[in-house]
């Protein structure tokens, strides 16, 4: 039986190949409200031990996966100081090419607190979201956000490849 819990508006939405599966779905989703208390609580304790281990000098890498990279997407090299993104570099997979992205262009690059937000956002907005952490320093590891179950190509899913603190 392939079932699939999605939460719209605070209620549980399955999709499914029979009526038996409907009923099934019905009988094992969670009570409304829980899986997005359970991700609140999860996205409130890593965000404390972020803040806790007061990381302000770091860079990350992250593979952006989406329908033009499914395999093998290049991965960004993000650098903040002091809590703002001031570097931005792609590393395609199938070469060591390194591509800076242009200063301008920043803005439209995710800090760790910017990804918080992101599934802050998400959760608010009651649409799919799944997130993993990092347990030693909180930071979301994994970002997956289906914004409309409807459409195809508008999720994010978003798996950090590494931190690194950076000397100040």
């Amino acid at each position: 039986m392939n079932v699939k819990l999605r939460m719209s508006a605070g209620l549980p939405r399955c999709s499914f190949g029979s009526v038996a599966a409907a009923a099934c779905c019905l009988m094992l989703s969670p009570p409304a409200g829980a899986a997005d208390a359970a991700a609140r609580d999860a996205l409130r304790e890593h965000r404390l031990i972020w803040s806790a281990v007061a990381i302000d000098d770091y860079e990350y890498g992250y593979n952006k996966f989406c329908e033009c990279h499914r395999e093998a997407p290049p991965e960004t090299l993000v650098t903040v100081r002091d809590g703002e993104v001031v570097g931005v570099r792609h590393r395609h997979a199938d070469t060591d090419t390194v591509v800076d992205a242009e200063q301008r262009n920043f803005e439209w690059y995710w800090t760790v607190e910017g990804l918080f937000d992101l599934v802050d956002t998400a959760l608010e907005r009651e649409v799919e979201v799944r997130a993993d952490y990092d347990p030693a320093l909180g930071y979301p590891t994994r970002v997956y956000i289906d914004y409309d179950p409807n459409l195809i190509g508008e999720e994010l899913d978003v798996r950090l490849t590494r931190l690194e603190r950076l000397e100040p």
